[in-house]
């Protein structure tokens, strides 16, 4: 090796170093954050289309506004509406689906919410502030924020507004969760639920007084993800367990398919939860910032399930 040779071999290997082709690997950008005043003022307008049950003009407008807003933030929606026998005689349903694509579309993930309210008898309108808006405000909050960010990193991810979650009279197969079961067997039929890799649900999530239940019964992987997430975020002391049974909603049709499925629930709503499906459901019990600590654990959970 001559000495002009090896002074060359010199220059080369500087430049390489200097233009990082031999140096360390970049460090990934850390996955964004929801803007939790937009959050906010989606749930307002939500609250501000007044009661929502299935198959009212309410719940119909309700899914006009998801539909325009999800089409403002660069989706293309879809709906699928059907007619089913309940307990209050026929209705007519509407489920909302959109797809944001990731890395890599072999597999998805869901981000779920339902955006009905209950039919409460002998009471004053019932807006369910914090059971529907709170979380179908949240769930296009990150449709918007996952929209504006690469997708690199990030799984495949279907968004899914459910129609009638609650139940006329009595959970049952024929009471309840119609939006979420019709899905689940949808995904049956075709064979997709192999490809799902989870069912994210989010119920409940907007209140001042943040206690996220998780009930013991959902996956373990997945609850064990979520609180180190918020430990890592300084939010642990609002993540907890439920302690008086498993919680029946709507990531249950999922679950029973054997796809990974976490309920994101406060089911502490309220003294002795003596909000929940009342009249005192209403914003002003509402938080943005709870919305901020469910909403950037949320995303973060979806890029850690991207890397498995």
């Amino acid at each position: 090796m001559t000495d002009s040779w090896f002074s060359r071999f010199l220059q080369l290997l500087c430049l390489l170093l200097l233009s990082g082709g031999c140096g360390p690997t970049p460090a990934a950008a850390p996955p964004p954050e929801i803007d939790a005043a937009n959050a906010f003022r989606l749930v307002s307008e939500i609250c501000d289309i007044g009661p929502r049950p299935s198959g009212s003009d309410g719940g119909a407008r309700t899914a006009r506004y998801i539909v325009d807003t999800a089409t403002a933030y660069g989706y293309e929606p879809v709906q699928d509406t059907w007619t089913e026998r309940t307990a209050r005689g026929s209705v007519e349903f509407t489920n909302i689906t959109a797809e944001l694509r990731g890395s890599s579309d072999e597999s998805f993930i869901i981000i779920g919410t339902h955006f009905d309210t209950k039919i409460l008898a002998g009471t004053a309108p019932f807006i369910g502030a914090n059971d529907g808006a709170s979380s179908t405000a949240l769930v296009l909050e990150l449709m918007r924020t996952l929209k504006e960010t690469s997708a690199a990193g990030r799984p495949t991810v279907r968004f899914a507004f459910f129609d009638g979650e609650e139940a006329y009279k009595q959970y049952s197969d024929r009471d309840g969760l119609h939006g979420s079961r019709r899905m689940a067997r949808q995904l049956q039929e075709s064979g997709r639920f192999r490809q799902c890799r989870a069912m994210i649900l989010l119920d409940m999530v907007g209140d001042k007084d943040l206690t996220v239940t998780i009930s013991p019964n959902d996956s373990r992987e997945l609850r064990t993800k979520l609180f180190d997430i918020a430990e890592r975020q300084g939010t642990r002391k609002h993540f907890g367990y439920f302690m008086k049974g498993s919680i029946l909603d709507d990531h249950i049709p999922f679950s029973r398919l054997g796809i990974p499925a976490l309920d994101i629930i406060d089911f502490k709503y309220g003294p002795n939860n003596s909000y929940w499906h009342t009249d005192q459901d209403t914003i002003d019990k509402l938080s943005a910032d709870s919305l901020a600590i469910v909403g950037n654990a949320v995303i973060v959970l979806i890029y850690e399930l991207n890397s498995e």
